[in-house]
């Protein structure tokens, strides 16, 4: 199963001052967290009940 994300303006804008800034390794780690987040909402690195990840 896989979840659609909403994503607030904020959001958006950040993302795009990631892509434009050009750090691979934080654009992979946003993609790999995305992409989790749609397939696996409960579990994983994304767990909404770990506070202290975000």
């Amino acid at each position: 199963m896989s979840y659609d994300l909403d994503f607030t303006d904020e959001a958006l804008l950040d993302i795009e001052r990631h892509k434009k800034s050009g750090d691979k390794t934080v654009l992979r780690k946003i993609e790999k967290l995305l992409n989790e987040l749609k397939e696996h909402q409960e579990q994983g690195q994304v767990n909404p009940s770990c506070s202290n990840m975000i």
